[in-house]
């Protein structure tokens, strides 16, 4: 029998855990349900698939599904010069990376929107294109277990050298951070570390105007 440590806290649930690390599986790997739907593709709210055919979904009907580490990664980097002008730039790839959205299980269902106190809370907008009523039908559904490769520049740097000028030379330059940021993952960043999307703080792009004056 395989040994199996539950891991990867989420919010929805005191305790609950998405990841195992369950040997003969790659690490850190999902432990979820197969979401079931219809014939149009929508989700059938709660409904999974009994894996082991007993008649019942119980935790014995999850599966070992994707994991956070992504199969392939490479960078690029590059530094050009021509005459006075200058230009270098670095980016890289992850590929096969999976992350778990746990701000549309945590937050996407339209339960929480319509408070009994007669307010509107904010969800996110999948509690509405997914038309999910109950957060217990989201918590450990493979369909929140998003493929998020990317493709990251992670900055871009463009420089001219004015001889003489001022003291021997001197350089204008720009830098910008996190310019660029190519993906199909839905959430904030497909950048997460844990494998866990739960509002991290997103990386911010900045700009960087400078002077460089050599005497």
């Amino acid at each position: 029998m395989p040994i199996s440590i539950p891991w990867g806290d989420i919010a929805g649930g005191v305790g609950s855990k998405i990841q195992t690390i369950t040997s003969g599986f790659q690490p850190y790997s999902f432990y979820v349900y197969k979401q079931l739907y219809d014939e149009s593709g929508n989700i059938l709210e709660g409904k999974y698939e009994d894996l082991n055919e007993d008649g019942k979904i119980s935790d014995d009907d999850k599966y070992h599904y994707k994991a956070r580490a992504p199969l392939f990664n490479f960078g690029i980097t590059n530094n050009i010069k021509f005459n006075h002008f200058d230009l270098s730039f670095a980016g890289r790839a992850y590929l096969g990376n999976y992350v778990y959205n746990n701000i549309q299980t945590d937050g996407g269902y339209l339960e929480r929107l319509y408070q009994s106190s007669g307010y509107l809370s904010n969800v996110p907008s999948s509690a509405v294109t997914l038309n999910i009523e109950k957060q217990s039908s989201l918590t450990f559904s493979d369909h929140f277990v998003k493929n998020a490769s990317f493709f990251r520049i992670d900055h871009i740097t463009a420089g001219y050298n004015f001889d003489k000028l001022v003291g021997k030379s001197m350089r204008v330059y720009a830098t910008v951070q996190n310019p660029l940021v190519i993906t199909n993952y839905d959430g904030l960043d497909p950048e997460e570390f844990d494998g866990i999307d739960n509002n991290t703080y997103p990386r911010p792009r900045t700009f960087v105007l400078g002077v460089s004056v050599n005497f």
